[in-house]
This record gives C-alpha cells, sequence and structure tokens, in this order.
C-alpha cells in the first residue's frame, strides 16, 4: 500500500505540472471597425491575424458582426474565410431587424488540431470577413442609436478560442483504486 500511495503522489505531481500546460488555454479577440471608401458606400474586408497560437487541441472562432447586414438574400452580410478557405456566411438569411441592430449577429466554427497545425505553419491564422456587395457603413452614423444610448456602430470581432485539454485524471484515479472500479 505504501509503494502505491507514493507512486501516487509522484504521479499526481507530475500530472499537475503536465495539466498546467497541457490545459493551458488559449484565447483573443481582435474587434475592427468597418471602413468604406471615400466617397463610396461600399466597405472593405476586415482582415484579423492570430500568432502564437498553440496546437493544443481543438478551437472555437467566434464571428460576431453589427452594421448594415441585413443577410445573405440582400448582399448584405459577411462571408467567412480562414487562410482561403470558406467557412460560410453571417446571417445565413434575411431579416430587416438586423439592419444596424443594436445586437451581434454570431456564427461560431469548430476547428481541430490539425487545421490549427496547417494554418500555423507560417507564424500566424490569418481570418478574412469578406464584406457582401451591398455592406455599407452608414450605421455608425449620429442618426443611429440603441436604447442604451451607444452607437449601432459598424463592427466586426473575431475571437479564437481553445476548447482546452486535460489528463486523463479519471483513469489514474481508477488505477490507483481511489475512483470507480468500472
Amino acid at each position: 500500500m505504501k509503494k502505491k500511495a507514493i507512486i501516487l503522489v509522484g504521479v499526481l505531481l507530475i500530472s499537475f505540472v503536465f495539466m498546467g500546460s497541457a490545459s493551458a488555454s488559449y484565447r483573443q479577440t481582435i474587434i475592427e471597425e468597418l471602413e468604406c471608401a471615400y466617397g463610396s458606400d461600399g466597405a472593405y474586408d476586415t482582415e484579423f491575424i492570430f500568432t502564437n497560437v498553440p496546437a493544443t487541441g481543438a478551437y472555437t472562432l467566434t464571428v460576431s458582426i453589427k452594421g448594415d447586414y441585413n443577410g445573405y438574400d440582400d448582399d448584405e452580410h459577411v462571408e467567412i474565410f480562414i487562410e482561403g478557405t470558406s467557412f460560410g456566411v453571417l446571417p445565413e438569411g434575411y431579416n430587416d431587424d438586423w439592419q444596424c441592430s443594436c445586437e451581434f449577429l454570431t456564427k461560431t466554427v469548430t476547428l481541430t488540431k490539425s487545421q490549427i497545425n496547417q494554418w500555423m505553419a507560417d507564424g500566424k491564422i490569418v481570418v478574412t470577413l469578406e464584406q457582401g456587395e451591398d455592406v455599407d457603413c452608414f450605421c455608425g452614423e449620429e442618426g443611429c442609436v440603441c436604447g442604451d444610448n451607444s452607437k449601432c456602430g459598424n463592427i466586426n470581432m473575431v475571437t479564437l478560442e481553445s476548447s482546452g485539454n486535460s489528463l486523463p485524471m479519471d483513469w489514474i484515479m481508477k488505477k490507483f483504486g481511489l475512483g470507480k472500479k468500472n
């Protein structure tokens, strides 16, 4: 029993140290205000660059937009690209209430460790929100105000976040007779 206890303490100490790095999480949010060409209403595409992204497991990419986004049917949407690969559009439908909305429209995409490794080969992950043909920048004007007196805005926001990993502590506990025996 003494030997088992010493081994367990050693495994737990090593696990504790390893878990600090294995379950290290990554989370970065980048916010960009839409820009339009002078004398034109069309919005430029927005680009987000993530660096130092550890390939520790699965990730989620959350895209949130506020502005002139009535919907896909009206060419007032963004198409989400990661390193040149399309991950769909936001919003996918059409709704007049989305025009200069005070609330963000949001879409989340799950990414694999393999994808993160591939994209980080050059040291960065580039996410591009390609603005639809009819997306304009008028939602940031003074006449567009939300209930809390903030401007509606023309905002694109992207968050890249790891799901985190951990060691199989249940297995360790069972192995040393401290957990369930099944």
